[in-house]
């Protein structure tokens, strides 16, 4: 009896050819990405920014490069103080809120995103959602 293969998979795992890549691509997310990724994941956040390892300015939404910059130094300063303050606590993520909105900010050893929001977002998922961005962000250049 001849064995004959019923779908295209079975013919190639038949003939020897492994079927799986043992070896995943690295993270094709760029700043820029992070943007789009941010923005679209909640309906709160207003204003994102995303500063690489020297503290520079690597993506932010809008065209205003002074708005940029003054977000800049306010999330590298409000993390520093933090920091400062908390030594031994390692200071690495930050909410503050105001009647206003609300800011939060996520610093990795290689990336930092901060977000400015609404009033109204789930403090744990926003969290959640820039600590992934800033890993996969580190991810990229490996």
């Amino acid at each position: 009896m001849m064995q004959m293969a019923t779908v295209r998979s079975h013919e190639i795992w038949l003939s020897g050819t492994p079927l799986f890549c043992r070896s995943v691509a690295g993270s094709a997310l760029t700043p820029a990405l992070a943007l789009d990724y941010l923005g679209e994941l909640s309906t709160d956040i207003e204003d994102i920014l995303v500063l690489d390892k020297g503290g520079r300015v690597a993506a932010a939404t809008g065209d205003d490069d002074e708005r940029s910059d003054r977000m800049r130094e306010l999330f590298v300063a409000i993390l520093d103080r933090a920091a400062d303050a908390l030594p031994e606590a390692g200071v690495d993520q930050l909410e503050v809120t105001t009647a206003e909105g609300s800011v939060f900010a996520v610093r990795g050893s290689d990336w930092t995103v901060g977000v400015v929001a609404g009033r109204k977002p789930l403090s744990s998922l926003m969290f959640y959602d820039l600590r992934n961005v800033v890993a996969d962000l580190g991810k990229g250049g490996e």
